[in-house]
């Protein structure tokens, strides 16, 4: 993956202030919704079952839902990722083909206890989506009105949007 441009980074920063923080999960004043293959929190005696099913139906459907999401980010708006290099370097990288994305996110692999291995920084929305634990992902946002168009898209995929 290249680079992005001295503009885009610029135009990255003033949408995304902090951004950095906000991927190292220090305090910062984004406000966060869920996007999960589940249509309401689950209950404790709910969760075990439910997240850990064996069902490989299930487990295609939720990977499918949440596939159908990330070609859908891509395909709506330009799309980023991250890195640190050497001595500490914050470089951010544009995803240019939906085949990088796909790679990068790994949706086929996914499960239950897999989480945290990306971040998907969506400049436009003013907003990164970041893989969690749990069949559920967050939303990061400064800017609730910014965010329709993607709790459009997860609905339309198959995902809900459940706030804390």
């Amino acid at each position: 993956m290249k680079k992005i441009t001295k503009n885009h980074r610029k135009e990255i920063n003033e949408k995304l202030p902090y951004l950095r923080k906000l991927i190292e999960r220090e305090d910062t004043d984004y406000q966060i919704i869920f996007v999960s293959v589940f249509d309401r929190w689950l209950t404790q005696d709910e969760f075990e079952p439910e997240i850990h099913t064996k069902d490989s139906r299930e487990i295609s459907i939720r990977r499918d839902n949440l596939q159908n999401f990330i070609k859908g980010l891509f395909n709506m708006t330009p799309t980023f990722t991250w890195r640190i290099k050497r001595k500490n370097r914050f470089i951010i990288y544009p995803f240019d083909t939906e085949k990088q994305i796909l790679n990068k996110v790994d949706i086929q692999n996914q499960h239950s206890e897999s989480g945290q291995r990306y971040d998907l920084i969506l400049p436009e929305f003013e907003a990164v989506y970041s893989e969690e634990w749990d069949w559920t992902n967050i939303i990061w946002f400064r800017n609730q009105e910014k965010l329709e168009p993607l709790i459009e898209l997860a609905e339309k995929s198959g995902l809900y949007i459940l706030k804390k």
